[in-house]
């Protein structure tokens, strides 16, 4: 049994997920709500099936923008601070075991919309539109 699970690890396998199995999506929430006000807070919440795994949170807008977090849980918590106009926008979390090393697929978006100074109004990120081939 021993000589069997080495193996898989000297082969680059999880024995508990196959090679072309990929790992399901994570959940994102916001603790409080999605609508700051300038120069507020959020914490964004991100959650997967696993223990033990790397969370990353993105930014559908802005493919530079990445936090990484270690977790020995199933969950990691994402506080973005001092909030401006630009920090609106689609955001999004992804995972990796340690055995696979390998992202997970993306959560579904959340839309984080941060009112203006004053009299000012507020930023909501523009729609996305994707266009998916149809299949016959």
């Amino acid at each position: 049994m021993l000589t069997e699970f080495l193996s898989l690890l000297c082969l680059g396998k999880s024995p508990g997920l196959g090679q072309m199995e990929t790992l399901p999506k994570p959940s994102l929430s916001a603790l409080s709500s999605l609508v700051v006000g300038h120069r507020g807070n959020v914490t964004l919440r991100c959650q997967s099936h696993f223990q033990n795994v790397t969370f990353t949170l993105g930014k559908l807008q802005d493919s530079g923008y990445r936090q990484e977090q270690r977790s020995t849980g199933h969950k990691a918590e994402f506080l973005l601070t001092h909030l401006e106009p630009k920090d609106a926008g689609m955001y999004f979390c992804a995972y990796k075991t340690m055995d696979s090393q390998e992202w997970s697929g993306e959560s579904d978006y959340l839309q984080l919309e941060v009112k203006g100074e004053k009299g000012r109004g507020s930023w909501v990120a523009q729609s996305l539109s994707i266009c998916l081939p149809l299949t016959s």
